[in-house]
């Protein structure tokens, strides 16, 4: 790895302690069935420290202080995300209970962004219905949110991502190029907010080859001076910068800059920490990138499922998401990264070694960092079944699990999943969308003892 160790930080001694040594990270606590109850992280998985109010997380708790579940945790809002799936399929939710039969009939939520304007809340939604969405979260009376969809856009396919960058919304799609109609390719448009008026700027390959991708676009990261990197399903990242004249008929737009190949799958996400790119893919593997060559510096690999227990240090399913985190009081920096082998891992970003990683029961599916009231920061896990579940951390031991919320057992929530994506936004609240078609809004209220 091409990049300089920094000195063991009092972080990464703690995480040494806890995972039996540097570079090594501990095996997960095992998967067995999928999902769990509010007593559980799911089978063969640890127990979360506190049990939420189910009348608190849903309204209001007339037990306050005396009550013995833990207020820390509210639903202020549920609505469909969505239009109706007319080819929905019966889903089987849950079969370690006994086939407890669900059917999605609406089409998947795949990503919500929050985007901060003029002192109000708006969030994006992306669903496979082909349309982005814009909605107001407005504080109520009564303190919870009334969400109003103020928008909607079709796009003319599938919506995989939506991203905000300042006053930019970037969304990436699968549509037909104009040259080739019977063909399906990777789009990405990016609308300016300050001029909605305005057609979307739009990330072309070349100006014979109107499109962002040949597969697919799964994941986008952007950055302060207006770069963006794509990652298709076609296993290619690509890197854009903004054209005056790059759109169609000399409007801006967006050149492609260089591609990245080594993937053997969607690239599903991204993460740049100083000048490396992260990625992760569908095959299991993380991959770090000299952003300034487009070099590959690093491969962590992946490998089989009989193996993950004593390869701790490497994911054995595919990799569903990257984010990265700097530790309070210059601790270190790190990236976690999420996958459908039911883990969430914890990576030292400047050496590429593998510090933490705990299981879930079943499989992760996005992840995102938000905060309690006090400014610690926390994790949150969008689980393969619906489930959420709420970690510490740089707590002590690392990773802890603090909550889960589960429909199941809180009465909240998702009642299918997978939890397509969360996204943090003031005031400690969240936001997550899923297969069920549905956007939550959620807010941290209590203290989880960190």
């Amino acid at each position: 790895l091409n990049i300089v160790a920094e000195p063991f930080s009092a972080l990464q001694q703690i995480l040494t302690m806890a995972f039996g040594g540097r570079g090594g990270g501990r095996g997960g606590r095992g998967s067995g069935g999928r999902g769990g109850g509010n007593t559980g992280g799911g089978r063969g998985s640890a127990q979360p420290r506190l049990q939420l109010c189910r009348n608190f997380a849903s309204g209001n708790c007339t037990r306050g202080d005396k009550c013995s579940f833990a207020h820390v945790v509210k639903m202020h809002a549920v609505t469909e995300a969505s239009d109706k799936n007319q080819d929905a399929k019966q889903n089987f939710s849950r079969g370690y209970t006994g086939q407890n039969t669900k059917t999605k009939d609406k089409h998947k939520v795949t990503s919500v962004s929050v985007w901060e304007t003029n002192g109000q809340i708006k969030l994006f939604t992306g669903s496979h219905d082909g349309k982005w969405r814009l909605w107001n979260a407005a504080p109520a009376a009564n303190g919870s949110v009334t969400l109003t969809q103020e928008f909607e856009h079709f796009v003319g396919g599938p919506v995989d991502t939506v991203h905000i960058a300042a006053h930019y919304f970037f969304c990436g799609f699968e549509a037909s190029p104009i040259e080739c109609p019977d063909a399906k390719a990777g789009m990405v448009h990016s609308w300016n907010l300050n001029a909605a008026q305005d057609p979307p700027m739009e990330l072309w390959m070349s100006p014979m080859a109107k499109y962002a991708g040949s597969g697919r676009i799964r994941s986008l990261w952007t950055t302060a001076d207006g770069s963006v990197f794509s990652g298709g399903s076609d296993g290619i990242i690509r890197q854009w910068a903004f054209n005056p004249t790059g759109g169609p008929n000399g409007t801006p737009g967006f050149s492609l800059v260089k591609s990245m190949s080594g993937h053997l799958g969607a690239v599903t996400g991204l993460a740049l920490v100083g000048t490396m790119l992260w990625s992760g893919g569908t095959d299991g593997t993380l991959r770090l990138w000299n952003v300034e060559s487009g070099d590959q510096a690093h491969l962590i690999p992946a490998v089989k499922k009989d193996a993950a227990n004593s390869s701790p240090g490497h994911h054995s399913g595919p990799v569903t998401g990257l984010l990265p985190f700097e530790a309070p009081n210059n601790q270190g920096s790190f990236v976690f990264s999420s996958s459908l082998d039911d883990t969430v891992k914890v990576w030292n970003a400047t050496n590429g070694e593998c510090v933490a990683s705990e299981s879930h029961g079943q499989g992760v599916t996005s992840i995102a960092l938000t905060a309690d009231p006090k400014g610690n920061p926390l994790l949150l896990c969008g689980l393969f079944y619906g489930d959420i579940m709420i970690r510490g951390t740089i707590s002590n031991p690392p990773l802890v699990l603090l909550l889960k919320l589960s429909h199941q057992y809180v009465g909240v929530g998702h009642e299918l999943g997978p939890v397509n994506d969360i996204q943090s936004g003031p005031g400690n609240t969240f936001y997550a969308v899923a297969d069920d078609g549905k956007l939550t809004v959620w807010q941290i209220t209590g203290d989880f003892g960190l």
